[in-house]
């Protein structure tokens, strides 16, 4: 049964995803992730929440390369079906 996953996001990288110039996230592997889960990222400013988020399935996860720099705890969540939102 695919998840959905709520995560922070800095403006900097948030904005990228909205925009969908980015379409992967670099994450701590400490989730249980799994392609077809989803992510709901809310962009988080340091001290509050923005009011912006984006949803988008998991399409693809790379672990396990630490001979190209990918930490053993770490992955990378190829992102795809991005939906943008604004809450109140």
């Amino acid at each position: 049964m695919a998840r959905e996953h709520e995560l922070k996001c800095l403006p900097g990288f948030f904005r990228e995803v909205w925009t969908e110039k980015k379409k992967f996230e670099i994450r701590k592997d400490d989730r249980g992730y799994r392609s077809g889960d989803r992510v709901l990222l809310r962009e988080f400013d340091g001290e509050q929440y923005t009011g912006r988020e984006v949803m988008a399935d998991i399409l693809y996860i790379l672990r396990g390369c630490p001979e190209y720099g990918l930490a053993e705890d770490y992955c990378i969540l190829s992102l795809g079906n991005i939906v943008r939102g604004i809450k109140a």
